[in-house]
């Protein structure tokens, strides 16, 4: 098993910075190389990492290139959603084990067939879901799942921010490109966290979309119906002021929910009580989890099976909200 792990970079925009600064903290990981259509960008990261910048070698406009002609271990694609498809199968291909940016593609399909390409090639496919790897989100997932808070009867989540005012102008905001808007992009990983949460699986979607003036949906409310008693309401808004995230998990012996980064925990009838950061399980990112993927040291825990959800479920409420009608789901 190799004690280092060459990685190369399938994008080098603003969310390259992210992955940099988590790779940093993980001494296995070393990159060496980055391709994006903008070269400069390119050259500005492999400068901040130390690699000499070589056109050819280290820094590609080509992608595809860049997979070609560099010996690497695995690749990070942080490109337009759209193109994640094809640039997934094409380092499966060559035997590279892949991290891949949210959300992992923009079609059921697409992601049925990432997973056979995964297993045909039986390399990871690690989907960049950070909240699967940060304490607070990792307790209430362990105590939903433990039965702490009985049966789960309903669920509430909702994530804002000012989506729309940042994405205007770029290919986000663009369909053919970003598959989506608000909801595909930042709320995938709300849609992950509830599904990765939940004991049940979601039965029934509804939804409604505003476009505000845009190609895309901006604010998105979508109903779910799970297995059991289990119902939900997720909201997607995306032309807000800031950051903002929250949950609520209500079940028969109490609810549990986080807001503000805090997580507040009621018995029923015995009180509240907040969680320490100590009572939690230690953080991580989806970073250092994919270098212990590929080392050997760790199972997948954001596998292209859990991103098929995902998207299943996203496909449904935007079929919900063009028809009007509720959308049957994993039926």
């Amino acid at each position: 098993m190799p004690k280092e792990v060459r990685l190369g970079f399938i994008g080098a925009g603003g969310i390259a910075g992210f992955h940099l600064q988590n790779l940093k903290e993980v001494p296995e990981a070393k990159v060496v190389a980055f391709a994006d259509p903008n070269l400069d960008a390119a050259k500005k990261r492999a400068q901040e990492v130390g690699l000499p910048v070589r056109e050819g070698e280290t820094v590609f406009a080509d992608w595809q290139t860049m997979l070609e002609r560099v010996e690497m271990d695995g690749v990070l694609i942080l490109s337009p959603h759209a193109h994640h498809f094809e640039q997934i199968l094409a380092a499966l291909k060559r035997g590279l084990a892949v991290l891949c940016e949210k959300p992992m593609v923009i079609t059921g399909e697409q992601a049925r067939k990432v997973i056979a390409a995964a297993k045909e090639a039986g390399k990871p496919v690690v989907v960049s879901y950070q909240r699967r790897f940060q304490s607070a989100f990792r307790f209430i997932r362990e105590q939903v799942r433990k039965g702490v808070l009985g049966d789960i009867t309903f669920v509430e989540a909702m994530v804002a921010q000012e989506w729309q005012q940042l994405t205007d102008g770029t290919w986000r905001q663009v369909p053919e490109l970003s598959g989506g808007g608000m909801l595909m992009d930042s709320g995938s990983h709300m849609v992950d966290f509830v599904l990765w949460t939940m004991p049940s699986k979601p039965t029934m979607v509804t939804a409604v979309v505003n476009r505000c003036g845009t190609p895309v949906d901006i604010n998105t409310v979508v109903g779910v119906q799970f297995e059991g008693e289990g119902i939900g309401v997720l909201v997607a808004m995306g032309n807000f002021t800031h950051f903002e995230e929250r949950y609520t998990f209500v079940g028969t012996e109490g609810a549990m929910w986080l807001q503000g980064g805090q997580v507040v925990w009621e018995v029923a009838g015995k009180g509240q009580q907040v969680i320490e950061p100590s009572q939690m399980p230690a953080s991580s990112t989806p970073d250092r989890h994919f270098v212990e993927v590929v080392l050997g040291r760790a199972e997948n825990e954001s596998p292209p099976e859990e991103a098929l959800k995902v998207v299943a479920l996203t496909e449904a409420a935007y079929q919900a909200a063009a028809t009007g009608q509720a959308k049957p789901l994993f039926g």
